[in-house]
């Protein structure tokens, strides 16, 4: 991976990263770590006192916010490795994750003057030459980045975001913090060594590298933009790549309000119509197009005037090829109808678990987990939970689970979320049920067909596709 080698530190470097350490401690206790962990219940009973006496003499004795919403304090690369654990059920249990995905990212602004300067620098004119107006102040400042509203000189109003000063050096920081950390524990620790920390670090500081990137955030932008180009109630704004480089990124400014705070539109909106254009636009997303925003908090999704809803920030997607959603059609109808069994057997047909895994004993496993879900009445299942219940599992079982999936995952809690912050009683997937039958008629056919026949092992996956491509090139005949 490029640059990563940069993160992985040398011998001399370790009393800094274990001091830094100590003070990431100390800031993290004093800011609330100790009722966290007991939270969750992890610590042994014999270490209770100690954790106690460390929250009596450091932890303040009144937080004025949320614990996660000190990390931006300690350094970017902490939000960004919070936002990474809470895509990772399968590693760190659903208690944990499902905590991390409220986590927000928001940290104290920058100056103007170096917004200024940086854009100056990257436009190579003057901040008159680009603007009729620029608003000093941000609208918006976050970990990586900040956004100022401004006019162009043709009169449009756009959005400027602008990457922090130094940043990709200040999270090359963290990364090599949380390296060295990893290989400290795992030195200590065999099991920590069976959870391949490092790797995982190394793949998130990859990830979290390109999203500095925002040439790549506009070409996201853009490629949903298009995928949604027949859809009259969904947008993203629209990117002038003649001003966007590196650092700063111009787009159209996004007159509206956010989607959790509706209510206070003076228009009256139709709420379940509303509910069913998000279910439609998650489901098309994932299905459909197998390209979908990764970051679906109520911040960055948008209502305007005439009731469209707009996407914004697309540092983080996930893709999905056409295998990826055919297990995960597969994956949902078997919890429905609650085949336990056919799902261990799912992951076993896709490479997922090891050649000695016991399948009765991980369907049983499934069967607990996720049957006190499935008894709600069906409007109440949360799809998002139920997949969390399964991607757990990987820990137990040792299942090979792909990060684009636990990705996903949070992505279903969030629009979970947020239909239901819309209208308590909507279901994303009861409304989608009619899109989803036409999607599995269209491209699993032949594979639910064969499901009922799977005794037969002749009928392979190679079979499969053939029927399919036999059935393609029969309606491009008969359409010609």
């Amino acid at each position: 991976m490029k640059n990563i080698k940069i993160i992985v530190p040398k011998f001399y470097e370790y009393p800094l990263i274990v001091s830094r350490f100590i003070f990431v401690l100390y800031i993290l206790v004093r800011n609330g770590l100790v009722t966290e962990i007991n939270r969750f219940n992890i610590i042994n009973k014999k270490y209770q006192k100690t954790l106690n006496f460390f929250k009596f003499v450091f932890e303040k004795k009144k937080n004025d916010s949320e614990f996660l919403d000190n990390l931006g304090e300690i350094g970017p690369g902490f939000v960004k490795l919070g936002q990474a654990l809470s895509t990772r059920p399968d590693i760190f249990g659903l208690d944990i994750t499902n905590r991390l995905i409220s986590l927000q990212d928001k940290l104290p602004p920058f100056s103007d003057r170096i917004a200024i300067k940086i854009i100056e620098e990257e436009t190579n004119k003057k901040i008159d030459e680009l603007f009729n107006f620029f608003e000093k102040k941000p609208i918006a400042a976050a970990s990586v980045a900040q956004v100022h509203k401004g006019i162009l000189k043709n009169g449009k109003e756009v959005a400027i975001k602008v990457l922090r000063p130094n940043i990709e050096q200040t999270l090359f920081k963290d990364f090599k913090l949380f390296y060295g950390i990893c290989n400290i524990l795992e030195f200590f620790s065999t099991n920590c060594k069976r959870l391949s920390l490092k790797e995982i670090i190394a793949t998130f500081a990859h990830s979290s590298l390109d999203e500095i990137d925002l040439r790549l955030e506009a070409s996201n932008s853009e490629q949903l933009r298009e995928n949604f180009v027949d859809y009259e109630l969904f947008d993203t704004p629209e990117i002038h790549w003649k001003y966007t480089t590196k650092k700063i990124l111009i787009s159209e400014f996004i007159d509206g309000i956010r989607i959790d705070q509706i209510k206070n539109l003076k228009q009256n909106i139709n709420l379940k119509r509303l509910t069913m254009v998000a279910s439609e636009i998650f489901f098309y997303q994932t299905f459909r197009d197998g390209f979908f925003h990764g970051d679906l908090h109520p911040g960055n999704i948008f209502i305007n005037r005439s009731g469209k809803i707009i996407a914004i920030d697309f540092g983080i997607m996930g893709y999905l090829n056409l295998n990826d959603r055919k297990f995960l059609a597969k994956l949902f109808n078997f919890l429905l109808n609650k085949q336990f069994y056919k799902i261990a057997k799912l992951h076993q047909e896709n490479g997922m678990l090891d050649k000695d895994t016991d399948l009765q004993k991980l369907s049983q496993e499934i069967r607990i987990l996720t049957t006190p879900i499935l008894n709600k009445p069906i409007g109440d299942v949360s799809m998002g939970h139920l997949f969390g219940e399964i991607l757990a599992l990987s820990r137990k079982f040792n299942i090979k689970i792909q990060a684009k999936f636990c990705l996903l995952q949070k992505s279903m809690i969030m629009a979970e979320g947020i239909a239901r912050q819309i209208n308590p009683k909507a279901n994303i997937w009861q409304t989608t049920e009619p899109l989803m039958e036409e999607w599995i008629s269209k491209n699993m056919r032949y594979d639910f067909f064969f499901e009922k026949i799977n005794n037969k092992r002749f009928f392979s996956k190679e079979l499969v596709e053939i029927f399919q491509k036999i059935d393609r090139l029969l309606n491009k005949f008969f359409n010609f």
